[in-house]
């Protein structure tokens, strides 16, 4: 029996009830299974609570003297006790039916939200206009979360339920070309009618919140009103929240099937009290927020949190612990704000608007605008950035790459081509200067290391980034190696491994690429724009090209030629990308970082049309994006590599002084991207590969329509890569938590399949 498991159950009886367990022993010692339940086999459900109850008495009897408790007892009270205090109501074409199950002679104290002639309506009044984030064209995730109406067209949900199909921070936000959204008020039996989401107003910088835009809502989806007061002064306040909960893959299945009739994914109210406030992680930093002890689930992100005495909505939840607590941002934080406040939000009064404690995020945000680097990086593109048909991002719909390509990274930005053809960037020889006529001289060039002393002070990957330079308990994240180091390229000073600004890799012999590259990656704006008056856009750093490390003998690396004179086969590719590692306290430092990641080394062969991205977005960078929703600071230790295997298929390219290289091409690419969590010293790591089917034709490969991102167990990368990780990231793996679930429904990612023998196998 887990221990961890039994104070877990301890605590939250203790969250829901003053008297904790024993209060529980009380109620469950008087309770009788209701004699009156809705299903044409109530005798037979009757038989079934009463088994449970039984053990849930005893269980709870064990849990008072202090005595061990077996798991039968503790699922009994997980599965009745817990649902009577906290159960979940099914709703049918917005009308409320109360639950089944519910104990007579227990405390009862939902029964009134079916009963009472004064609460009902209040509740019901509610409902339509509560609605699904649908997701149309999108088979990887079924739908986004929950959104509700708060002004005239305007929907409120989550930031991270917006990121599955939008990007950009604050006021100015765009579709991620090829998706879109909409809202269904109904879902519950059936389907209603979808609205389509035409715009996104606003994904704030430092809530997890955003706005939606929607034309011709119904007259029944009237706006919502949030509430002045403050939830996190409202402790033991009635509420009920309203959304559409998924099975979580974490907690007990059978808790979750007697809590929710296993009907997941549908419209449900479950009721409970505010718990106060605590402050808890939010995309990288630490955020006040109001709790509440709800029955929430996965996908009730983006729901709204609703005072039972006044049908006013007190916040917005946005994460949540199986039997700890449950997030919200309060109604009363965002009256604070005057960027919120001029949406046309409805409030119970007059909001009182700034100041507020988050100006700095709005600072933040309003200057990645006009730099030309956004903080929401890893969607590719700038904030307020333009796309290249010229349509304004804060109007269309879901916007379409003009040669209808889908972008991704992990860890190269591929673009996945649907037809058409890019135009092929011009290249430039290595060693040389030159570069278009149209371009402006970059500060780059000035920091190119052209012998082995030049690259004294560059500092690689440090494995204690996630904490260096902060007040929290140092914890580190050491750099992978090799399961076989004969595998590894020598450097000409000795060792295997090279370092860069902000990264560092290690390069396999044989195959000319880097096995594993690790980097340290950051969100925070003083070390993304160390300098005001810079130009920090991608041009305005470096007039790009590709060039040798002095420090590996030529042997070891692809040379640039390979791939300037390829008939067009390949483009170069970024493993540690370049807007992860352009960083600093200084300019100079952020510009060693961005032009370091111009070595071959750090570069792996990409099919042409597999790695142009003409629009700019990333959906693979947005990994990061979504890991940093779990983080407790802006910081993140990411690691990439090639999947290097015997039948990788062998390209004949060109290589120096008119000699012939052959080497195989490598179709599949993994990465791990390692964060701090909040609660202590924990880390967690999240492990995906990006599988490709490519296919031969004359000269170059063709790319299938579909691309599959998979979230793999750490163990599994480790084998097919011969990558060996530190047993701490093999302990964070979250391949089998609720983070790791959460964090690939976001990124659009399926969770892998893996069988104990494997199916692919590393080269040696």
């Amino acid at each position: 029996m887990s221990i961890d498991r039994i104070q877990r159950v301890k605590d939250y009886l203790q969250l829901i009830s003053s008297g904790g367990v024993e209060e529980m022993l009380s109620t469950a010692e008087a309770a009788q299974p209701a004699s009156t339940l809705e299903s044409a086999d109530g005798g037979e459900v009757m038989e079934v609570v009463n088994k449970h109850l039984d053990g849930a008495r005893e269980g709870l009897r064990n849990l008072a003297h202090g005595n061990d408790i077996p798991l039968d007892q503790l699922v009994d009270i997980e599965a009745i006790i817990i649902p009577d205090k906290r159960p979940v109501f099914d709703i049918r074409n917005n009308t409320l039916v109360a639950p089944q199950g519910l104990l007579s002679g227990a405390e009862q104290l939902w029964t009134k939200l079916v009963t009472d002639a004064a609460l009902r309506p209040r509740v019901e009044t509610v409902l339509s206009s509560i609605g699904r984030v649908e997701l149309p064209g999108q088979t990887a995730i079924p739908y986004g979360g929950t959104g509700f109406v708060i002004g005239d067209g305007l929907l409120m949900t989550n930031r991270h339920v917006a990121e599955i199909f939008a990007r950009g921070l604050g006021t100015v936000a765009r579709f991620i070309p090829g998706r879109r959204a909409g809202i269904d008020f109904r879902r519950d039996t059936d389907a209603g009618t979808v609205f389509e989401v035409v715009s996104v107003q606003m994904i704030h910088p430092f809530w997890d919140m955003a706005l939606l835009k929607v034309d011709g809502l119904p007259t029944t989806a009237a706006p919502l009103t949030l509430a002045l007061d403050d939830a996190r002064d409202l402790k033991g306040t009635e509420v009920v929240v309203v959304g559409y909960p998924a099975f979580d893959g974490r907690n007990p299945g059978d808790v979750q099937d007697d809590l929710l009739h296993r009907r997941y994914r549908v419209k449900r109210l479950q009721p409970g009290q505010l718990q106060g406030n605590f402050e808890t992680n939010s995309f990288g930093k630490m955020v006040p927020a109001g709790t509440h002890d709800c029955s929430t689930l996965g996908g009730n992100s983006g729901s709204p949190v609703i005072n039972l005495e006044n049908g006013q909505v007190v916040g917005l939840h946005f994460a949540g612990r199986y039997l700890e607590r449950n997030y919200l941002v309060p109604s009363s934080a965002l009256s604070r704000d005057s960027r919120f406040i001029d949406s046309g939000a409805k409030f119970s009064g007059t909001p009182p608007g700034d100041p507020n404690e988050w100006r700095k995020w709005w600072i933040s945000a309003d200057e990645g605008e006009s730099v030309g680097t956004s903080t929401t990086r890893k969607g590719g593109v700038a904030v307020g950035a333009r796309n290249p048909q010229g349509v304004n991002a804060t109007t269309s719909t879901a916007l379409n790459v003009g040669n209808r390509s889908v972008d991704i990274e992990i860890p190269l930005r591929i673009s996945v081509s649907l037809g058409g053809v890019a135009a092929r960037a011009p290249t430039v020889e290595v060693g040389t200067e030159a570069v278009a006529d149209e371009e402006a001289p970059a500060p780059g060039g000035a920091v190119v290391p052209n012998a082995s002393g030049d690259y004294i002070g560059r500092t690689g990957y440090d494995e204690f980034f996630l904490t260096r330079d902060t007040n929290l308990p140092a914890i580190a994240v050491p750099m992978p190696g090799a399961l076989d180091p004969n595998v590894l390229a020598p450097t000409k000073m000795g060792g295997q491994r090279l370092d860069y600004q902000n990264f560092s890799l290690m390069m396999h012999a044989k195959r000319r690429l880097a096995l594993v590259v690790a980097s340290n990656v950051t969100e925070e704006h003083k070390l993304r724009v160390p300098e005001v008056g810079r130009d920090y856009s991608r041009k305005g750093l470096f007039n790009e090209r590709w060039f040798a490390d002095t420090r590996l003998e030529e042997q070891y690396q692809l040379p640039d030629v390979f791939f300037s004179k390829d008939s067009g086969a390949f483009d170069k590719g970024h493993i540690a990308r370049r807007d992860d590692v352009a960083w600093g306290p200084t300019f100079e430092l952020l510009l060693k970082g961005n032009v370091d990641s111009f070595h071959v080394t750090n570069c792996s062969p990409q099919v042409a049309q597999y790695n142009r991205s003409d629009e700019g977005v990333d959906n693979w960078g947005d990994l990061e994006n979504q890991v940093l929703a779990e983080a407790a600071t802006e910081r993140l230790c990411v690691f990439s590599g090639p999947v290097l295997r015997e039948d990788d298929r062998v390209f004949v390219g060109a290589g120096p002084n008119n000699t012939i290289i052959r080497a195989r091409i490598p179709t599949r690419f993994w990465k791990i991207v390692v964060a701090r969590v909040p609660d202590g010293n924990g880390l967690a790591a999240f492990g995906f590969i990006l599988e490709q089917d490519l296919s031969d034709v004359p000269l170059e490969f063709a790319v299938s329509e579909e691309f599959i991102k998979s979230l793999y167990p750490l163990e599994e990368i480790s084998r097919l890569t011969g990558v060996r990780f530190d047993p701490v990231l093999i302990a964070a793996d979250q391949f089998d938590e609720l983070r790791g679930l959460e964090v690939a429904m976001r990124a659009g990612a399926k969770r892998a399949e893996v069988n104990g023998s494997g199916t692919q196998h590393q080269v040696g």
